[in-house]
């Protein structure tokens, strides 16, 4: 009897007498069917808990608070939250991936040893897994929306854009998370920066009410905070209505992208090869 096939991409075989491709859209993928592979042994338990959580929020606002709410924000409560929710999604499996998991893989499994022993490079090896954190996000960002949407929420043909949002803001906060494990010295750290930045971004970021106009100060702060920019541009295609604010909302995003992802490959390859 064959060995049953696996749903997860090969990884290449060393002991082929097939050449090891060593570009960088090789060295990248084999990095990302890595990471992939490593996911899917234990899929329920890494799953689960970022797409039930996000859905929790929703139904406990939506038909709780949401039904005081005819109409939040030119648009229905359920839609509101949920346009917020799904990137907020994206923001924890990005973000929990490169703290936790990098810092297992770096302190403990000593993966990135094992990597260095190859033709990867130290960016190819951070690169890969940032498009690994960012496939996450487009899945899981995708996932809720379509669990909301048989509880009323409305899509539209632009919905069909919020993976590739997703995928922009795993990227984003798999960047952010590995500038923060390149500095973390103890895995108990992460309770620092998980609780006293990643929740409060979680909450001043408009995911569940708007920010703007509450006060000066959490004004400027909201704009500081890339989740923010990501929520706009999320609500931007569930109404279908884009502005110059849109555009201007995209192009920081795009830029927080840029600079996280230039810093973290600088400090993460500090990290590995000192």
């Amino acid at each position: 009897m064959s060995a049953p096939r696996s749903a997860c991409p090969p990884l290449p075989n060393p002991e082929s007498s097939a050449p090891l491709r060593t570009d960088l859209f090789w060295s990248l993928y084999g990095v990302w069917a890595r990471h992939v592979r490593v996911y899917c042994q234990t899929f329920l338990a890494n799953s689960l808990p970022p797409v039930f959580e996000p859905v929790f929020f929703f139904t406990a606002l939506a038909f709780g608070l949401g039904k005081y709410l005819d109409d939040f924000g030119g648009m229905p409560y359920r839609d509101f939250i949920a346009s917020g929710i799904l990137v907020a999604s994206a923001m924890f499996t990005g973000v929990y991936e490169t703290t936790f998991g990098t810092f297992v893989r770096l302190m403990f499994q000593r993966t990135y040893d094992s990597m260095l022993g190859t033709h990867l490079r130290v960016s190819e090896m951070f690169i890969g897994e940032m498009l690994f954190t960012a496939t996450k996000g487009a899945v899981f960002s995708t996932t809720v929306m379509l669990i909301t949407a048989p509880f009323g929420v409305h899509l539209n043909a632009w919905c069909l854009l919020v993976p590739l949002l997703g995928f922009a803001v795993g990227y984003l906060f798999g960047a952010i998370g590995l500038i923060v494990t390149s500095y973390v010295k103890t895995i108990n750290n992460f309770n620092f920066f998980l609780t006293g930045v990643i929740t409060p971004m979680f909450f001043l970021s408009g995911t569940f009410f708007p920010i703007t106009g509450l006060n000066p100060v959490i004004d400027v702060l909201s704009q500081l905070i890339p989740l923010t920019h990501a929520v706009e541009v999320s609500r931007a295609l569930f109404r279908g209505v884009f502005t110059s604010a849109t555009l201007g909302h995209a192009v920081v995003l795009v830029f927080f992208m840029v600079v996280c992802h230039l810093f973290a490959i600088h400090r993460m390859t500090q990290r590995v090869l000192r």
